[in-house]
Protein backbone atom coordinates (compact mmCIF):
# COMPACT_ATOMS: atom_id res chain seq x y z
CA UNK A 1 0.00 0.00 0.00
CA UNK A 2 1.42 3.28 -1.10
CA UNK A 3 0.87 6.30 0.99
CA UNK A 4 0.29 9.59 -0.67
CA UNK A 5 2.08 12.44 0.87
CA UNK A 6 -0.08 15.37 1.70
CA UNK A 7 1.35 18.70 0.67
CA UNK A 8 2.58 20.65 3.66
CA UNK A 9 1.06 24.02 4.18
CA UNK A 10 3.72 26.51 5.09
CA UNK A 11 2.78 29.28 7.46
CA UNK A 12 4.32 32.66 7.90
CA UNK A 13 4.76 33.90 11.47
CA UNK A 14 3.71 37.56 11.65
CA UNK A 15 4.57 38.07 15.32
CA UNK A 16 8.08 39.57 14.79
CA UNK A 17 6.77 41.93 12.12
CA UNK A 18 3.92 43.09 14.37
CA UNK A 19 6.39 43.68 17.20
CA UNK A 20 8.58 45.84 14.96
CA UNK A 21 5.61 47.85 13.69
CA UNK A 22 4.37 48.51 17.22
CA UNK A 23 7.84 49.63 18.29
CA UNK A 24 8.01 52.01 15.33
CA UNK A 25 4.60 53.44 16.17
CA UNK A 26 5.66 54.03 19.78
CA UNK A 27 8.94 55.62 18.64
CA UNK A 28 7.25 58.04 16.24
CA UNK A 29 4.57 58.96 18.77
CA UNK A 30 7.23 59.75 21.36
CA UNK A 31 9.43 61.80 19.03
CA UNK A 32 6.53 63.80 17.62
CA UNK A 33 5.40 64.70 21.14
CA UNK A 34 8.95 65.57 22.18
CA UNK A 35 9.02 68.38 19.62
CA UNK A 36 5.97 69.95 21.20
CA UNK A 37 7.10 69.42 24.79
CA UNK A 38 10.43 71.22 24.34
CA UNK A 39 8.80 74.55 23.50
CA UNK A 40 8.70 77.31 26.05
CA UNK A 41 5.21 78.72 26.53
CA UNK A 42 5.24 82.25 25.12
CA UNK A 43 2.36 84.50 24.16
CA UNK A 44 3.20 85.10 20.48
CA UNK A 45 2.28 88.36 18.77
CA UNK A 46 -1.04 88.30 16.92
CA UNK A 47 -0.19 89.11 13.30
CA UNK A 48 -1.15 87.64 9.97
CA UNK A 49 1.66 85.57 8.54
CA UNK A 50 2.66 83.79 5.39
CA UNK A 51 2.10 80.35 6.88
CA UNK A 52 4.51 77.75 8.16
CA UNK A 53 7.85 77.36 6.43
CA UNK A 54 8.56 74.14 4.61
CA UNK A 55 11.99 73.82 6.21
CA UNK A 56 12.57 73.18 9.87
CA UNK A 57 14.69 75.78 11.62
CA UNK A 58 18.25 75.01 12.67
CA UNK A 59 17.71 76.84 15.94
CA UNK A 60 14.62 78.07 17.82
CA UNK A 61 15.14 80.96 20.24
CA UNK A 62 12.33 81.99 22.59
CA UNK A 63 12.23 85.46 24.15
CA UNK A 64 10.20 85.62 27.35
CA UNK A 65 8.11 88.52 28.59
CA UNK A 66 11.02 89.59 30.78
CA UNK A 67 13.37 89.66 27.77
CA UNK A 68 15.25 86.48 28.72
CA UNK A 69 16.45 84.10 26.02
CA UNK A 70 15.40 80.43 26.13
CA UNK A 71 16.62 77.62 23.86
CA UNK A 72 15.13 74.13 24.25
CA UNK A 73 13.42 75.20 27.49
CA UNK A 74 16.80 76.20 28.97
CA UNK A 75 17.27 79.85 29.95
CA UNK A 76 20.47 81.24 28.46
CA UNK A 77 22.44 84.41 28.51
CA UNK A 78 22.63 86.43 25.32
CA UNK A 79 26.30 85.51 24.89
CA UNK A 80 25.43 81.81 25.13
CA UNK A 81 22.74 82.19 22.44
CA UNK A 82 25.28 83.90 20.18
CA UNK A 83 27.73 81.04 20.83
CA UNK A 84 25.02 78.54 19.83
CA UNK A 85 24.42 80.46 16.60
CA UNK A 86 28.15 80.44 15.84
CA UNK A 87 28.34 76.71 16.53
CA UNK A 88 25.36 76.12 14.22
CA UNK A 89 27.05 78.17 11.49
CA UNK A 90 30.22 76.06 11.83
CA UNK A 91 28.25 72.80 11.92
CA UNK A 92 26.12 73.57 8.87
CA UNK A 93 28.97 74.85 6.70
CA UNK A 94 28.15 78.54 6.62
CA UNK A 95 25.67 81.19 7.70
CA UNK A 96 23.66 80.78 4.48
CA UNK A 97 22.67 77.27 5.63
CA UNK A 98 21.35 78.36 9.03
CA UNK A 99 17.66 79.09 9.63
CA UNK A 100 16.66 80.64 12.96
CA UNK A 101 13.11 80.89 14.29
CA UNK A 102 12.63 83.55 16.96
CA UNK A 103 9.53 83.19 19.18
CA UNK A 104 9.18 86.45 21.14
CA UNK A 105 6.50 86.96 23.77
CA UNK A 106 4.23 89.75 22.59
CA UNK A 107 4.76 91.61 25.88
CA UNK A 108 8.56 91.45 25.63
CA UNK A 109 10.49 94.62 24.97
CA UNK A 110 11.52 95.00 21.33
CA UNK A 111 15.12 95.60 22.42
CA UNK A 112 15.73 91.89 23.06
CA UNK A 113 14.55 91.00 19.55
CA UNK A 114 16.50 93.86 17.97
CA UNK A 115 19.67 92.82 19.78
CA UNK A 116 19.33 89.24 18.52
CA UNK A 117 18.51 90.40 14.97
CA UNK A 118 21.60 92.62 14.94
CA UNK A 119 23.82 89.73 16.03
CA UNK A 120 22.32 87.37 13.46
CA UNK A 121 22.89 89.93 10.70
CA UNK A 122 26.47 90.61 11.82
CA UNK A 123 27.22 86.89 11.55
CA UNK A 124 25.67 86.62 8.09
CA UNK A 125 22.49 84.76 9.08
CA UNK A 126 19.86 86.08 6.70
CA UNK A 127 17.28 83.31 7.00
CA UNK A 128 15.54 84.04 10.25
CA UNK A 129 11.90 84.70 11.03
CA UNK A 130 9.67 85.80 13.87
CA UNK A 131 6.91 83.40 14.91
CA UNK A 132 3.43 84.88 15.17
CA UNK A 133 -0.04 83.50 15.55
CA UNK A 134 -3.37 84.42 14.02
CA UNK A 135 -6.37 85.28 16.21
CA UNK A 136 -7.72 81.75 15.94
CA UNK A 137 -4.37 79.96 16.30
CA UNK A 138 -2.40 79.21 19.42
CA UNK A 139 1.28 79.74 20.20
Amino acid sequence: MTRRRRPRIRTFDLTPMIDVVLQLIIFFMFTSQFGQISRTPVDLPVEPGEGAEATTPSLVVDITEEGAYVVDTRPMTFDRVVALVEREIARSGGAENVTVLVRPDRNAAAGALNRLATELASRGVRRWSVATRTEAGGG
